[in-house]
């Protein structure tokens, strides 16, 4: 085992230092020198949105609430994909013009706004640094699991430190690069553990009948703890088709792109793979029932059934391909809020960028000390904290992109509306009508910004 994980880790470093020597200036280290074909593009879209959440958070939730979580993350997230095109062109084009480099700097150059861009770009760091300590979390339960010597919390300290200095090293490049390395591998991970742990269990057919005859409502909606009701597939549909491309991670992915094409090709490519993708660990999720492992963690289900169900080697190639989902995310966040509070704050400095990087590096390991539940669990953890936080920019974005009424006044208000919704929401009980509270915080800064742009329009 020690083997994968030394190799898997020889191969990051190396590729950040080799990266490292092609950033020439400041776009090649912040942006790769917008210079990722359709084929990198895709595997680092794809690399950068599987995390935490794909290897332990769908099959832990799958495990308590059944196969309808399959329907709430492939949809959802397939349709997402739309986005790339109908934003990411549009920032990909404006990046190109103009040289932006951040997510608000297209919020300043339409609005003429440096308050907007700040509070943009404010909202987008903030709600994300959660995610970003969730993947070293996750990283925390892999290595755990693997090394019981070494606690979850040291685990997750452990992997953003490696995380931090491969990118410090080699930016962009080196983030883009490793997500190629590192999806290949959790791809062929997952489809490994998935057949290895069917033959073990007799097969598909039998596997399923079996977790079906010991708890026949995993296979219906709601589910077994009514989870999975009409508004909750509505609401979760929404929230990954808006809040997605607010990721400061995917969103400078689209100013990466070598070409239009790069992101046509990689709209069409991303919903086959999810599609296919998502179903293993949400199968293997429920298959636990019927083998009846015993899961402390559900979270853990899908490690436990591998170790329990799968050969060592097979274990060991497992744990590595959790680890580079969840890296392949973390390091592009790192980079993409370092890239954002360095230009927006000291300037497009590459060496200013490095210190910064480690200072976030920091504050996600103060949150994984002080700030994480582990009863809430990864999904539950992000759905209140960072997915209503992002998804309230959306309405600002789309409307600086497609409609000329729109103002800095408009787009400030919906911010700040949709956050006090999300605020409270965490503090009171508001009316959600069985709607995640993130729907009402979308619905009340789409409102708003319609609302406050046209009283305030000026010809």
């Amino acid at each position: 085992m020690i083997e994968f994980i030394l190799f898997y880790f020889a191969v990051l470093f190396a590729i950040g230092i080799y990266s490292s020597r092609k950033s020439k200036d400041p776009e090649d280290y912040f942006l790769a020198g917008r210079n990722f074909g359709p084929l990198v593009l895709f595997f680092t879209l794809a690399a950068t949105n599987f995390s935490a959440f794909t290897f332990l958070g769908f099959a832990g939730k799958a495990y308590t609430d059944g196969l309808g979580q399959y329907g709430v993350m492939a949809l959802g997230t397939s349709f997402m994909a739309i986005m790339f095109y109908v934003i990411g062109r549009k920032v990909w084009k404006m990046g190109k013009e103009h040289g932006y480099i951040t997510p608000g700097e297209i919020m300043e150059g339409r609005h003429e706004s440096r308050a907007l861009r700040h509070i943009f770009n404010g909202v987008m760091v903030l709600f994300t640094i959660p995610y970003l300590a969730i993947q070293a979390i996750g990283a925390g339960f892999i290595l755990n699991i693997m090394f019981p010597q070494i606690s979850v919390k040291a685990g997750a300290i452990l992997i953003m430190v490696a995380i931090t200095l491969y990118v410090i090293s080699g930016g962009m490049k080196a983030a883009g690069w490793t997500d190629v390395f590192q999806g290949g591998i959790m791809i062929l991970a997952m489809i490994l553990a998935f057949l290895f742990i069917a033959h073990s269990l007799g097969g598909v057919e039998k596997a399923s009948i079996t977790s079906y005859e010991t708890m026949p409502s995993l296979f219906s909606r709601p589910g077994p703890n009514g989870y999975f009701t009409i508004q909750m597939y509505l609401s979760f549909f929404l929230l990954w088709i808006f809040a997605d491309p607010m990721f400061p991670q995917i969103f400078s992915r689209f100013y990466t792109a070598k070409s239009e094409k790069s992101l046509k090709v990689a709209m069409y490519l991303y919903p086959l793979l999810i599609s296919f993708f998502f179903l293993l660990p949400v199968i293997i999720g429920i298959w636990a029932h019927g083998a009846a492992v015993s899961v402390d963690n559900p979270d853990s289900v899908l490690l436990l059934m591998v170790k329990e169900y799968a050969p060592p080697a097979i274990f060991s190639l497992t744990m590595v391909g959790a680890l580079a989902a969840l890296m392949s995310t973390a390091d592009s966040q790192l980079l993409s809020l370092s890239t954002i509070l360095t230009c927006d704050i000291l300037g497009k400095r590459v060496n200013y960028s490095r210190i910064i990087t480690a200072v976030l590096a920091s504050f996600a390991i103060v949150f994984v000390v002080l700030g994480y539940d582990p009863k809430a669990g990864i999904m539950g953890t992000l759905v209140k904290t960072t997915f209503p936080g992002l998804v309230v920019l959306s309405p600002s974005i789309l409307a600086t992109l497609y409609w000329s009424r729109a103002n800095k006044w408009g787009c400030i208000a919906s911010i700040l509306s949709g956050e006090a919704i999300v605020f409270l929401s965490s503090r009171i009980s508001l009316p959600t009508f069985g709607f995640l509270p993130a729907m009402i915080a979308l619905l009340v800064s789409s409102v708003v910004l319609v609302m406050v742009s046209i009283l305030t329009f000026k010809k």
